[in-house]
């Protein structure tokens, strides 16, 4: 029996409780095992018991800080090789100058993704174990060289013959009937851009009196070609005039075969070809001297294939390695046909940084429109439909440019301000681009700081939830209640939902968070239960949490402890989520269903689901969005859509809730097309839970008519 091989550990030192908690939740979630610190002393006695596989190491920590904890292990036995990850702030360069000085092996920014720094660390795990492979095969060069063949040959001088014997036929591989007779025979083995450096080399030493080493390729018989070192030495007459050389030829081509892999192990991604990060670097350094001399601007894209993860979960990390080849290949592609690259290799270029990320270097710009020729033409490559095993896949990549000398004079600048100008497009639309400016910085840093903020949120019980109404159009009785969290910042007072439930996503804080909301509205719900009063009570679950395994054993424990009945609670999903992957949106529904929740579709109209997959959805509701609703009075198209989601939820026997109805014409054109339920401003903003009950048993749909 083959014992299964264990996670690897992650040793996570920070005087962050909340933060460590949220990454060793997030490790577990990637097969990735934790111990954790909560300061520098702790961390080094962790290490000396646990042995990690990889330490995550805040910088800014008290007494011991990030950068004496990592000096340390250097020094420990086992420390010296064991990857170590700095946690530090995005533009705190001295920081990370300082962390590599003393051996950190990578750094990630705040704020801190926790799905991101997942990938992160597999992706440091690998760039280690390939570090180890190259140690192995570094020995194995030396042993090749220990063992390499040799063989001997002579050139007399006085009368150019050359006397090439049997042994070095038998290494060479050159047939005795094709052996050099004379020098020029010699040469004439050697290729031709070779063969000038060789000659040159030989007749200096004869003239200067010297031995000499060369190393060079031969061409053999059958066309093979040989990487040989050769050794002369110059034998001279009794008046001291050189009358023969003798060559030591010695066969290196397995050794130099050895280096070409260890460098392509060391400087390249072995999936695309492409260049790595280290090599990239290197390209950019000499990119940027060339363009500084010649007063050029140059241009960095930093390249994002937005949720490419969900294709290695959808179809298998052998769709995926292929679909990353094919990224590289187009990426390629566009900047042979771009006339306003450099023209270099395409391994000059562009590169893998590892996972879903890529990066290419344009140089001569006459402009910046040029680099953004060059990036629509990647997204709009990218996003042609890609066909692999039967199956028609279509990718959507971010892309992030920063402009030298405009955004920076060195790497790590223009590096950090396409990363930046990354971030922003991810939160644009799809196929988006961006340009690095001034005020992106500022907004990274306001981002900082709301992260931090809301980090300190969740454990000090600044949440709370406000109650929407929702009203039946044929009753006019109160139908239920959406849940919507708000957030009182003692500083900042109430801050919008607009502005940190993005940052709450893509931190993973939507976790926790979410899991606050269903704790608080289903033992609402309880109260109002209590009292006699079934509200049916609505809340929203994030893609995050739709997708995380965890989700039912929580839902299942807070139906428990509450005591709420199961029927009173309605999850909302959005139509984008459960279409990203429709097989496990369909299993996650079901197992809802099963816990007696009613299910509902939000911004119905917004995604892209067909029919066939809304009646395999087990979902008894659909939601139009706010966006059809707001324009239906001055949109033909929008009354025309609102119209047919009706009619078709009708068809499938689903209910329908109009969202976003503020004007009695809205509510005359939903009641006139038989809506089932209105929620809106004009029935009422959200409001705190003890004011639903004037609702129940007295409102009606005519106080608003």
């Amino acid at each position: 029996m083959i014992n299964a091989e264990p996670a690897p550990l992650v040793l996570i030192i920070d005087d962050d409780k909340a933060i460590r908690k949220l990454l060793s939740a997030g490790l577990a979630k990637s097969a990735l095992s934790s111990v954790e610190a909560e300061n520098g002393s702790i961390g080094l006695e962790q290490f000396s018991r646990h042995k990690p596989d990889v330490v995550l190491l805040d910088v800014g920590m008290p007494g011991m800080d990030g950068f004496a904890v990592c000096a340390r292990i250097r020094s420990m036995p086992g420390g010296e090789m064991v990857p170590i990850i700095m946690v530090t702030g995005r533009d705190d360069y001295d920081s990370i100058k300082h962390a590599f000085e003393i051996g950190a092996t990578d750094f990630v920014a705040k704020p801190i993704n926790v799905v991101l720094i997942s990938y992160r660390i597999k992706y440091v795990l690998r760039a280690n174990k390939l570090y180890f492979d190259l140690q192995l095969a570094r020995i194995k060069l030396a042993s090749a060289q220990a063992l390499a063949e040799s063989a001997s040959w002579e050139w007399c001088l006085d009368d150019d013959r050359v006397l090439w014997c049997k042994d070095i036929c038998l290494m060479t591989g050159v047939r005795p009937e094709e052996a050099p007779t004379c020098f020029a025979d010699f040469i004439a083995l050697i290729p031709a851009p070779e063969q000038q450096l060789v000659h040159r080399i030989i007749e200096e030493s004869l003239t200067e009196d010297n031995n000499f080493t060369v190393e060079h390729r031969l061409v053999v018989s059958d066309g093979r070609e040989l990487y040989v070192r050769q050794e002369g030495l110059i034998i001279k007459n009794a008046v001291d005039v050189p009358t023969k050389v003798v060559f030591t030829c010695r066969n290196i081509t397995q050794i130099r075969m050895v280096e070409k892999k260890l460098k392509f192990m060391a400087y390249y991604d072995h999936l695309t070809g492409l260049p790595n990060r280290i090599l990239f670097s290197e390209h950019l350094g000499k990119a940027l001297n060339k363009a500084e001399r010649g007063g050029t601007l140059l241009a960095v894209l930093y390249i994002d294939i937005y949720k490419f993860r969900l294709i290695n979960s959808t179809f298998g990390r052998e769709t995926g390695d292929f679909m990353l080849q094919e990224v590289a290949r187009r990426v390629g592609t566009c900047l042979r046909k771009a006339d306003t690259a450099a023209a270099l290799s395409l391994n000059d270029v562009t590169a893998r940084f590892g996972a879903d990320e890529f990066g290419v270097i344009l140089e001569g710009l006459r402009n910046t429109t040029d680099a953004a020729i060059v990036a629509r033409r990647i997204i709009k490559d990218i996003g042609r439909p890609i066909a692999h095993a039967g199956n028609e896949i279509f990718l959507d990549c971010r892309i992030g440019l920063s402009i030298f000398p405009e955004d920076g004079n060195n790497s790590t600048e223009l590096m950090k301000c396409a990363d930046t100008a990354l971030s922003r497009a991810k939160e644009l639309e799809k196929g988006s681009y961006q340009f690095y400016t001034a005020d992106l910085n500022s907004m990274a840093f306001a981002r900082f700081a709301l992260e931090t903020r809301l980090r300190k949120a969740v454990g000090r019980d600044e949440f709370f939830l406000l109650y929407q109404p929702q009203v039946d159009l044929k009753s006019g009785k109160l139908a239920g209640v959406e849940a919507l969290i708000r957030w009182r910042h003692p500083e900042l007072g109430v801050v919008s939902p607009m502005e940190f439930i993005p940052v709450a996503e893509d931190t993973g804080l939507i976790v926790p968070i979410g899991e606050w909301v269903l704790f608080t509205a289903c033992r609402q719900c309880r109260e109002w239960q209590d009292a006699g009063n079934n509200v049916n009570v609505a809340i929203n679950l994030s893609a995050a949490q739709f997708r995380d395994a965890s989700l039912f054993p929580l839902i299942r424990k807070v139906l428990r402890k509450s005591g709420v009945d199961p029927h009173l609670i309605k999850f909302e999903i959005t139509e984008t989520m459960l279409m990203d992957n429709v097989e496990e949106s369909i299993e996650h529904l079901m197992e809802l269903e099963r816990l007696g929740c009613h299910l509902s579709i939000d911004d119905f109209g917004t995604g892209y689901s067909s029919l066939s997959y809304l009646k395999r959805f087990p979902v008894h509701e659909l939601k139009i969005d706010r966006s059809f609703v707001m324009d239906l009075l001055t949109s033909k198209d929008d009354a025309l859509i609102v119209k047919a989601i009706v009619s078709l939820a009708h068809n499938l026997n689903l209910r329908v809730v109009a969202e976003g109805v503020e004007e009695n014409g809205h509510l005359n054109y939903l009641y006139n097309l038989d809506c089932d339920v209105i929620q809106g401003y004009l029935v009422s903003r959200p409001i705190a839970a003890q004011d639903i009950e004037a609702f129940l048993g007295s409102w009606t749909i005519s106080e608003i008519v």
